[in-house]
């Protein structure tokens, strides 16, 4: 009997020393950190493309606005030397100075080896920046909305055709090519690398909208593929003898 009893008794301890144990809270030691260890490296740094206004759609595109830090010290002033060209041609649809705060719908595109951001300035016109590899500049400008003609032509829209043609201007070729050399000439259209360009007026069924579109065709290529035609310009006349750009696309591999 004296035997069993010792034997209950050790059981009973061992039950209280593991309940002892387990009951013990777990405790976390941290690692200490070095005096030599700079403060930031304690503190979760911003991106450094951080803007509180940013944010992320579907397709994994950044939106954000116009006092965006990128859009107004990379983007922006691309696009202001754009039109500052435009204005030094005398061809520039722009009355006054474009500020960036007229710009809006700001979208950033990251591709593998730099930015695509389009935007909207005012209610009627669009841009497109393109930063790729060694190239940086606007590769898009061009009408949007109600006065957008390319959107009336596509749509076949008599309403707005009418509307567009009673406003027109017509310009002969011959007026429109000097202009349209002009303007090649300050974007860097290297005559060398395309077909002799093309020209076209811009319209559809009875309607004429007083528009030349001049397009360049890379050399040697087919000419049935519309992809090959990578510069294209439109004028839109002011006059017998004076017109504004109302499209640039430069789509030319980067």
């Amino acid at each position: 009997m004296r035997h069993k009893g010792v034997i209950v008794a050790v059981v009973v301890i061992v039950i209280v020393a593991v309940c002892l144990l387990w009951q013990k809270p777990a405790v976390r030691v941290e690692k200490p950190v070095s005096p030599e260890t700079p403060a930031s490296a304690t503190v979760r740094r911003l991106p450094e493309r951080s803007f509180p206004a940013r944010t992320t759609n579907r397709l994994g595109d950044t939106l954000t606005d116009a006092q965006d830090p990128e859009f107004v010290n990379k983007v922006f002033p691309k696009f202001r030397e754009f039109i500052a060209t435009l204005n030094r041609l005398g061809v520039s649809p722009f009355e006054s100075d474009v500020q960036p705060a007229s710009c809006s719908k700001i979208r950033i595109i990251h591709i593998p080896n730099g930015i695509i951001c389009p935007f909207v300035i005012g209610d009627g016109w669009t841009a497109e920046y393109t930063q790729a590899g060694s190239f940086e500049g606007i590769t898009h400008f061009g009408q949007r909305g109600p006065d957008n003609p390319f959107r009336a032509i596509s749509r076949a829209d008599r309403e707005a055709l009418n509307r567009l043609s009673q406003q027109a201007i017509t310009m002969p070729e011959a007026v429109a090519w000097p202009i349209a050399d002009r303007i090649a000439d300050a974007f860097g259209i290297d005559r060398a690398r395309f077909e002799k360009p093309e020209i076209h007026e811009e319209a559809l069924f009875e309607y004429r909208l007083g528009m030349q579109t001049i397009r360049y065709r890379a050399k040697g290529s087919d000419p049935l593929n519309q992809l090959n035609y990578t510069r294209s310009l439109t004028l839109k006349a002011t006059s017998p003898t004076t017109a504004v750009l109302v499209m640039y696309a430069d789509r030319e591999p980067r």
